[in-house]
């Protein structure tokens, strides 16, 4: 057997996902994507999804349509410089690379919306068609009122329309999404999986769209999607889209890692795969997976791997980051968000406050704070419920 490694590429749908979800008093300013997308290239994610070029803007819409916004980040940022970030093996530093990263637009499965998208990223180095279409049985009734066999032509047609595009280009993939892949009967949707491939699909995202799914089931499904895609092609990029609603998005995407190691262990096969995050979460309905947490509990689980886990992320620009992407639209980071809230590193208990000056941080916390850019690992606070010992270090540092 060779040496395989299980590599996780990072993709950012703030400006997308995200930005769709807000409401209207705390949305992203028209104009902003330039930011988000640069405050999130800088954090180190290697696929920036910048919109959905195909909407359409309102009667009174004032300043860059969503098409011209996204084309303007795959001018500007998608042949820019490059953004440094450090690259992790096995849950330490590797090395530091300069990388352009891939510029993602989203659009549906029809030629038309292929032809919105691919006119908005492709003048990016690294542009991506995503394309998407419902698979699960209600959705594929409902929206279209086709047949498996024609949701089967429909996916296979688009593809090819967007492989055919981005054939003109040699920095161009194609991502194609089943909407609702963890409600699909598995069947069917092995079905349009193979189809997608066997279209031209560089990228094969698989949803958890409507965030209903249990970690164990979610297990169950990684396993079987990775063993029908691997044999297939080895070189097609599994992707998970989790969400929140049952609060499983960042399990269901770190048990998704998980299920890429076992297969690379089973078979000594490397193995590339996709998450797809947002900053803090926003997103849909209940939101989407956290960039934050997944990195986190990635790096922990790297850290305990016997197969290598590599992967591009710049930690210490969490916290900046999150209250700079927060801060445009109007909204703070929730103290107790995971990872870049303010209290992870904040003690109010007297048992816990003793336990970390007597033995470190991590005795109470499941990372170093600093590392994700908080200013220090421990702040102990007096109140109702501190002690002795937390008390007279809270005041030693007032």
């Amino acid at each position: 057997m060779s040496n395989p490694e299980v590599n996780v590429i990072i993709l950012d749908t703030t400006n997308r996902d995200g930005a769709q979800s807000l409401p209207p008093g705390n949305q992203f300013p028209i104009g902003s994507k330039m930011e988000v997308a640069s405050a999130m290239g800088r954090l180190g994610v290697g696929v920036l999804e910048a919109g959905y070029p195909g909407a359409k803007p309102k009667p009174d819409h004032v300043g860059p349509t969503e098409s011209e916004e996204v084309t303007q980040v795959a001018e500007e940022i998608g042949n820019g410089p490059g953004f440094e970030v450090i690259e992790w093996l096995g849950g330490i530093e590797h090395a530091v690379r300069t990388r352009v990263p891939v510029i993602a637009g989203l659009g549906g499965i029809f030629p038309s919306d292929i032809d919105t998208v691919w006119n908005a990223v492709q003048p990016a180095k690294y542009p991506r068609i995503h394309t998407f279409v419902s698979t699960e049985e209600n959705h594929r009734i409902a929206k279209f009122g086709v047949t498996e066999e024609g949701m089967l032509e429909m996916i296979r047609q688009g593809v090819l329309h967007a492989r055919a595009l981005c054939d003109e280009h040699p920095g161009a993939t194609t991502e194609w999404s089943a909407e609702a892949a963890s409600d699909t009967d598995l069947p069917f949707l092995e079905r349009s999986v193979k189809t997608s491939i066997d279209s031209g699909a560089n990228v094969v995202n698989l949803p958890n769209t409507v965030g209903g799914i249990l970690p164990d089931e979610a297990a169950e499904r990684f396993d079987q999607y990775i063993s029908w895609i691997m044999p297939l092609n080895p070189d097609v990029i599994i992707s998970a889209h989790e969400h929140r609603d049952l609060a499983f998005a960042e399990a269901n995407t770190s048990l998704f890692i998980a299920s890429a190691v076992k297969w690379a262990r089973k078979t000594g096969q490397s193995i590339t795969v996709q998450v797809e995050t947002t900053a803090c979460g926003v997103g849909e309905r209940a939101g989407n997976a956290d960039v934050f947490p997944v990195v986190a509990a990635l790096a922990k689980r790297a850290e305990r791997s016997d197969i290598p886990i590599r992967w591009q992320f710049n930690p210490m620009l969490s916290v900046e980051t999150a209250n700079n992407v927060m801060g445009m639209a109007g909204l703070t980071v929730h103290r107790q968000n995971p990872i870049v809230g303010s209290d992870i590193m904040r003690h109010r208990s007297g048992i816990h406050s003793k336990g970390v000056l007597d033995g470190g941080p991590l005795l109470y916390t499941p990372v170093l704070a600093t590392s994700y850019g908080h200013p220090e690992d421990a702040i102990h606070e007096v109140g109702r419920y501190q002690g002795r010992a937390g008390t007279a270090a809270a005041n030693a540092n007032a």
